[in-house]
């Protein structure tokens, strides 16, 4: 009893709920998450996170207990031996990090730091010229199946627009003004509605696709086959069987964003604009990723240089002319 008495309230509501386990409290998580307004793909990519990652190293009938300092930096560990690249295992720690903070401030586990690994960040994926030649190649439509024809324009979308793929699939044909050579986007990662201009190639594709398609104002642009919204999922696979028909590796649906972002780089296109057509809110985070695309700035540059200009005019040519 008097062991009982000085034992601290704290410590005896977290023994209490030791006991709950992992898909309990990631089940509240989730219902907290939502009910404090987080975007659907958040919450999609939350769940995703518990699915495909959490419950590789712990499963879901375990007490929340188990999830100790010493096992997280274990689980690191081995991400870094089995050559995970750094982004990887970084975005795992800061998910697994925000779900144990919500359990930390529910009791259900005494607090403990949760260091976020810092990791050199690699230079981001993009598509070739030729890989983007064989894939924006239209099908034959008298023989192509749907599925193929939609992935088509779905590529030319991505490649056009540079935007996201949860983005993409919230687009519906109303949101495309070809009059004003606009696209509306709703559904952004910021939460602000953009206006992107609608460049003269993706207008030819899209008014093709949308009446060989039969969709209507209201129709989400890129449905799955029942006319209902795609999800992440279903796009990545169908891209996937795509891909392998145009016999093109696939390396990822984002990998379009960085493709788009370099090639408007290296075509002359300017920061400030891409920040509009990125639909970043902060020009630093513009910054940050034009940073890591794979663009190499010498030869934009060495054209701006005030010693070489002054050499140009003055000589006439590019060559210094030294006087004997």
């Amino acid at each position: 009893m008097i062991g009982m008495a000085k034992l601290r309230l704290k410590t005896l509501k977290i023994n209490n709920n030791s006991s709950k386990t992992i898909g309990e409290c990631y089940s509240e998580y989730m219902d907290y998450c939502k009910s404090i307004g987080l975007r659907q793909a958040t919450l999609v990519s939350k769940q995703r996170f518990y699915t495909y990652e959490l419950l590789k190293h712990v499963s879901a009938d375990d007490e929340i207990g188990i999830i100790t300092q010493k096992k997280i930096q274990g689980w690191i560990n081995s991400m870094i031996d089995y050559g995970y690249k750094g982004n990887t295992y970084q975005t795992f720690v800061i998910k697994l990090k925000a779900f144990l903070t919500y359990c930390f401030t529910r009791e259900y586990l005494n607090e403990y730091e949760i260091k976020i690994p810092n990791v050199v960040l690699e230079k981001k994926e993009i598509y070739t010229e030729d890989e983007l030649k064989k894939l924006l190649k239209k099908p034959d439509l008298d023989t192509c199946l749907v599925g193929d024809y939609r992935s088509f324009a779905t590529v030319s979308f991505l490649v056009g627009a540079g935007c996201r793929s949860t983005t993409l699939l919230n687009v519906r044909v109303k949101d495309i003004d070809f009059k004003k050579e606009m696209i509306l986007f709703a559904h952004m990662k910021t939460k602000r509605q953009v206006n992107v201009p609608l460049s003269k190639s993706l207008k030819l594709i899209l008014k093709d696709y949308i009446e060989t398609m039969n969709l209507k104002n209201e129709d989400i642009l890129f449905p799955k086959l029942d006319g209902t919204k795609m999800s992440y999922d279903t796009l990545h696979e169908n891209l996937v069987n795509y891909f392998k028909h145009c016999k093109v590796k696939m390396r990822g649906v984002n990998t379009f964003r960085n493709t788009f972002a370099t090639m408007f780089v290296r075509n002359g296109g300017d920061i400030y604009r891409l920040k509009l057509l990125l639909g970043h809110s902060n020009i630093k985070t513009t910054e940050r990723y034009v940073n890591l695309l794979p663009i190499d700035f010498k030869d934009d540059l060495l054209q701006y240089n005030p010693l070489d200009i002054l050499n140009k005019k003055k000589n006439g040519t590019s060559k210094m002319k030294i006087k004997k």
